[in-house]
């Protein structure tokens, strides 16, 4: 009987043992100690760009990372063992994505003989992708609040993550993204800390350095806070504005974000459309040249930039608007001209083009009366036809005085190229004069080398050839 007696005592303890035990599981010294191990191992670095090199704990450390973002899927681990051992958590994360950035190859040979960019892969990735996945679900658990949490997001832990952007890895950038938007969106006093640090980024983007592979990423990030800006605007904002997003359309590299800059610069002119003259004179001065690619931006967001514009208060930029259309119209590449003809379509910009016709009349009436005559492409040259046809229905007079005017200025930009080559030798044999002379007074005179050659790409756009002149 006794023996009868033991055998359900044993089963009830052992059940009671299986129950209980996932809910102590995590408050064992035991468990604590595995974790803080599997932590620990998860810290090490390994070289990842020798697959064969220690793969048996390259494989070992994947499983780790896999348990302990399991652990995660569990409030009760999260609180007994993470958030208490938070430190160690962000010490291994820090370990593992605050490194020398790879520089990864770029260029792939294709069929037909053009370059393309090929996927770039870390070799490491694959091992960082699950530190980055745990990162990310650690910041969205509910158990890991503000107040935890912004202890260890510092001004050194912000500038060194932001760091990471201009990593080569697609990915990678999109994780960062991900988790800066994140930790934005929940740690409410670190706010202000993280703008500042973004636009530090984009000032050392403008006026040092030429590129910067994750621009892009963090101008998405800046369109969601953006938009959640309060109206009338802040006089921050409309600094950052001014300071950051304008002198961005300069940097050599703005096409690689060009599409995120847009949407940025649209969505403050919608929080306050007077900033809209403000972003026209950034981009008249700001205008790229031997870079058609770049200018037929540059005009796709100035047509959609003026309709938000008061038709008043372009006054001032009247002038250089118009010249630089002028330009691009009788500019040689075919793309720039039939984008910057896309302006006369737009109902919008003809009535900017009624308000001040006593300026724009003299300035286009005589370029477009000469090259819809010569141009050398048919459907360009149709379209220039039309636009005469345009301009004698908004003011025949002032079209016909405009036509008949006696040497106007405006021509200089259109003149010929052989015409411009002759005027050139005329100055450079005046040159060789002067030359002589003063080697006849000084014989040591050394001759004086001519910053000029019209075989450089500067040579049509540094003024020696009068398309620059001052109308």
């Amino acid at each position: 009987m006794k023996a009868n007696q033991q055998k359900p005592v044993g089963k009830q303890s052992t059940s009671v043992v299986k129950g209980s035990q996932p809910k102590d599981r995590s408050n064992t010294k035991e468990t604590k100690e595995n974790f803080i191990k599997k932590l620990q191992f998860a810290s090490i670095s390994y070289d990842f760009n020798q697959e064969d090199k220690e793969l048996k704990s390259k494989t070992e450390r994947l499983n780790y990372l896999q348990e302990l973002q399991d652990l995660l899927n569990d409030q009760n681990d999260v609180v007994n063992l993470v958030i208490p051992h938070l430190d160690l958590v962000v010490e291994m994360i820090e370990k593992n994505i605050f490194r020398p950035l790879p520089i990864l190859k770029k260029a792939n040979q294709v069929d037909g003989g053009i370059e393309e960019d090929e996927a770039l892969t870390d070799p490491a990735w694959p091992h960082l992708q699950p530190v980055y996945e745990f990162f990310l679900q650690l910041i969205l658990n509910e158990a890991c609040d503000v107040k935890s949490l912004k202890v260890f997001v510092t001004h050194n832990f912000i500038q060194m993550f932001l760091e990471l952007f201009d990593s080569e890895e697609p990915r990678e950038r999109e994780y960062l993204k991900n988790i800066l938007h994140k930790l934005y969106a929940k740690l409410v006093p670190r706010r202000k800390m993280i703008r500042k640090a973004i636009n530090d980024c984009f000032y050392t983007l403008i006026h040092e350095n030429f590129k910067f592979n994750g621009a892009a990423e963090l101008l998405d990030i800046l369109a969601s806070i953006i938009s959640g800006f309060a109206v009338p605007l802040r006089e921050e904002h409309v600094y950052f504005f001014k300071t950051v997003i304008v002198p961005l359309h300069k940097v050599q590299t703005c096409q690689l974000y060009h599409e995120q800059l847009l949407r940025c610069s649209m969505l403050f002119l919608s929080k306050d459309p007077q900033l809209a003259i403000t972003l026209v004179d950034g981009l008249l001065r700001y205008w790229p040249f031997a870079n058609s690619q770049k200018e037929v931006m540059f005009l796709s967001e100035l047509l959609e930039v003026l309709e938000v514009c008061d038709v008043a208060k372009l006054e001032p930029l009247i002038p250089k608007l118009f010249k630089r259309l002028v330009r691009c119209i009788s500019g040689p590449h075919l793309q720039v001209a039939d984008r910057a003809m896309c302006f006369f379509e737009n109902d919008y910009f003809l009535s900017i083009l009624k308000t001040y016709k006593s300026f724009t009349f003299p300035l286009l009436v005589p370029v477009i009366a000469k090259i819809a005559d010569t141009h050398w492409h048919k459907i360009l040259q149709e379209s220039l036809n039309a636009l005469k046809t345009i301009l004698k229905e908004i003011d025949y007079n002032a079209y016909e005085k405009a036509l008949n005017a006696q040497n106007p200025k405006a021509l200089q930009m259109v003149k010929d190229q052989k015409e411009l080559k002759k005027e050139r030798s005329k100055q450079d044999e005046k040159w060789k004069v002067l030359q002589k002379l003063a080697q006849q007074k000084n014989p040591q005179l050394k001759e004086v080398v001519i910053p000029y050659c019209d075989t450089h790409i500067v040579g049509k756009n540094n003024g020696l050839d009068l398309s620059l002149i001052h109308i």
